[in-house]
């Protein structure tokens, strides 16, 4: 199994910055990069507040971000977002195991990954695994 993601960012973020950070990552490994409307459309918001968020996140050394260019993520912001993506996608996957509907699953995990410990999502993926195996 590999290790959950970790990293070393010293500050405390909002949900909605993990967000950003992951949606940024997801857009990124389809399309190679990311523009404000690819992640508007991933993330069901208005350009306007892409740019507003892509800005902070640059000021806080986590995205690179070239208006018009778009945004790129740095090294502490890549393992942030994938620390969250690696939670999303162990919880939607736990979630549709016990009958949940995928379009449920996902928007439920997008909840559930920011508030749950590191050793409870650890716990789950365990869960997950060995019931892979049976």
């Amino acid at each position: 199994m590999d290790p959950i993601p970790q990293a070393s960012y010293d500050h405390r973020l909002t949900m909605k910055e993990e967000d950003y950070l992951e949606a940024i990552l997801n857009v990124s490994l389809t399309k190679g990069y990311a523009k404000s409307r690819d992640v508007a459309v991933e993330l069901d918001v208005g350009p306007s507040s892409v740019g507003e968020m892509f800005a902070k996140l640059d000021k806080k050394g986590l995205v690179v971000y070239r208006k018009y260019e778009g945004v790129t993520l740095t090294e502490p912001g890549k393992i942030i977002a994938e620390q969250v993506k690696f939670r999303h996608d162990v919880l939607v996957e736990f979630l549709e195991m016990v009958g949940v509907p995928s379009d449920i699953a996902n928007k439920d995990a997008c909840f559930m990954e920011h508030e749950l410990s590191t050793v409870t999502i650890q716990k789950i993926r365990e869960f997950v695994a060995a019931k892979k195996q049976k």
